[in-house]
Order: C-alpha cells, then structure tokens, then sequence
C-alpha cells in the first residue's frame, strides 16, 4: 500500500447532503487512529507499535533506574518472561498457520465444485448485464462496484423525472416527493463516494475489494420498498418498475459486496500467515541468543544518564521479542475495524443514526 493522503478516506468519512440522514460523520476522526486502524500498511503499523513498545520501556527505565536496573538484574525474572515469549511465539505461529491450512483445505475441492463456482460468479456477471446495467459485466472488483452504483443513481433520476411529469394531489404528492429526494439524495452521495475512493485506489490492489462496503444499501432497499408499499397505488406503472429496477440492483450490490469482503479476508490471511512466518523463525533464533547473552553476564557494569547497557539490551530484546504479537495485532485491528464499520446484512439497517418508519412509532 501507498502511504500518504488517506487513499479511502470516503470509506469511513461520511458526506450530510441535503435532509438525508446519514451515518456517524467521521471527518473529524484522529487521522493517526484511522492510520493505526485502517490505511497503514500493516507491516509498518507493527513497526509503529513495536517502536512505543521501546519508547515507553526506555522512558520507564528513566523515571525509576534504580528499581527498574534491580528487576533486569534478576536474571532468572527475565529468562522466565523471554522463555515465556518464545513459547508464545511457537504457539501463535502454530495457531495462525493451523487457521490458513484450514482456509487452503477449503480450497481443495472437487472439479464439480470448482465448476460451479465459477458458473455461479459468471451468471451473476449475466444478470448485471441483462439488467441493463452495463454492457460487459467489468473484471476488476473495483470497476464492477463503480458500475453498479452508477446504474442505481441513473434510476433515481429516472424516477424523480418521471415524479414531476405524474399528476398527484398536492399534499400526497409533496409527501411522496420528500421521500424519493431522500432517497436520490443518499444513493447521489453514496455513488460519488464510490467513485471518489475507486479514483485514489491503486489499480489491482486488494483496497479495490473494500471501495464499496460503506455503500449503504440497507437503508436505500428499505426505503425503495417503503415507498413502493406506501404508495404503491399511487404510481404509474413506469415509476413501480423504476423502484423495483433500483431495489433488484440494491440486492446484486449486496450481493457482490459481501463476495469482495469474503475475499478481502482471504487475502489478508493469506499476508497475515506469510509475514508471521517471515517475521517469527528470526525471533525465535533471537530469544535463544537473548538467553544465553543473559546468563553470560558479560554486560559492563556503566551507565549513562542513569541507562546501563543491560537496561538498553533487554528493553531492545524484550521490543523484539513482541514482533509477532505486533504484526498479529496490526491485521486484526483492520480486519475489525472492517467488519465493525460494515455490519449491515442484507435489508435489515443496523446504524442507529438511520431513520425507519417504526422509529416514532409511525405506520410503515
């Protein structure tokens, strides 16, 4: 991943527009937390955690030299604490390679099995493009989020075209107008987030997988169908196929976001399991020399404002021990962090900013 400018930023900060009601506005979120969480690269987030991980023991040793040069000194203390590191280290390799060779099993299936899947994602691709949606279903994740979005925008301005050519009794019509506005108003600024991150992703990058999982669809399909029951007998005929049009895409939007999510995690996994094992064999080496250079005692007895190089020694060692613990807890703050701002399933709106008819107790 490319550092700098937050490259989807529009994933998790949330544009108002107009008087629909939009979820937790996240614009003035610590950009340090949404590097930590989301857009850093996760092998330097680790780095990130190890280097305060080194910071806070070298200034601990600073506050209190003496106490803190008295435990180090204890050498069976710190023997045990680095015995204990690297039978950590052993196990969460064991752990972490145990959950991708259960993910590599799944993979390992029959002909049939395979065929079907991909039949499965290619009639899916059909369907996108017999619904008018778009002439050749596009091959890159990103692209395909795009298209979809795009299809559902142009619908919404179909229908609010064909509101102000119908003839309706004013105060039916005025409430039936708010509501489409409200909806065309929320898939507009959804769509240009879409499009606004899709535009700062890397071409082929994993991030294209995530561009449209802050879509919020839920809401959108519970609305379209809200206004197509309450207004049902209202309509004309164009704008009841118009609002079912918009609701069938919502669900393939659905759809397909929670197939890239699938295989955003697979992907992560994948980066997690490698980095582990690059990253743990060394350390393990290095906690066996840690304990023989403990024992050995060959550390002068010096110091330099109040640090001795005992002190530096085992809090450097002690800092590099964690690099495991450190790249395990990098990708699983993201993958939490992915999950938590995406827990919407299918129609059912779980952001308590959103507004829904049984809310105030009103009729549906």
């Amino acid at each position: 991943m490319v550092d700098g400018e937050s490259r989807l930023e529009s994933v998790r900060d949330r544009v108002e527009t107009g008087t629909s009601p939009r979820r937790i506005d996240r614009s003035s979120e610590n950009r340090v937390k949404r590097w930590l969480l989301f857009d850093g690269d996760r092998e330097r987030v680790a780095t990130a955690l190890l280097g305060t991980v080194f910071v806070v023991l070298l200034v601990m040793g600073g506050i209190w030299p003496i106490e803190y040069q008295e435990l180090l000194g204890e050498t069976t203390v710190v023997q045990t604490v680095f015995n204990t590191l690297l039978s950590g280290t052993i196990l969460l390799v064991s752990i972490v390679v145990s959950i991708a060779a259960v993910g590599i099993f799944q993979e390992l299936t029959s002909l049939g099995n395979q065929s079907e899947r991909v039949e499965t994602i290619i009639e899916f691709q059909g369907e996108i493009e017999t619904s008018d949606i778009v002439d050749v279903s596009p091959a890159r994740p990103g692209q395909f989020t795009a298209v979809v979005p795009r299809s559902i925008k142009r619908r919404a301005d179909d229908l609010q075209r064909l509101d102000a050519a119908a003839t309706r009794d004013e105060r039916e019509g005025r409430a039936y107008r708010e509501e489409v506005d409200r909806l065309r108003t929320d898939i507009q600024a959804n769509t240009e987030e879409v499009l606004t991150t899709l535009s700062r992703v890397p071409a082929g990058s994993t991030d294209e997988l995530l561009t449209g999982l802050n879509y919020d669809s839920s809401w959108q399909l519970y609305q379209a169908r809200r206004i197509l029951t309450k207004y049902g007998e209202d309509l004309t005929d164009d704008e009841r196929a118009e609002i079912e049009n918009i609701t069938d895409t919502l669900r393939k939007l659905m759809a397909s976001r929670e197939y890239f999510k699938t295989l955003y995690y697979k992907l992560e996994l994948s980066d997690l399991s490698t980095t582990l094992l690059t990253v743990s064999l060394p350390i393990i080496v290095f906690i066996t020399y840690v304990l023989l250079a403990i024992d050995s005692g060959f550390f002068p007895d010096v110091s330099f404002f109040g640090y001795t190089p005992l002190t530096v020694f085992i809090s450097l060692a002690y800092t590099i021990a964690l690099a495991p613990y450190a790249v395990l807890t990098a990708y699983v703050l993201r993958a939490a962090t992915v999950t938590k701002r995406t827990p919407e399933e299918g129609p059912f709106v779980l952001d308590g900013d959103r507004e829904t008819a049984y809310d105030d107790r009103s009729d549906p």
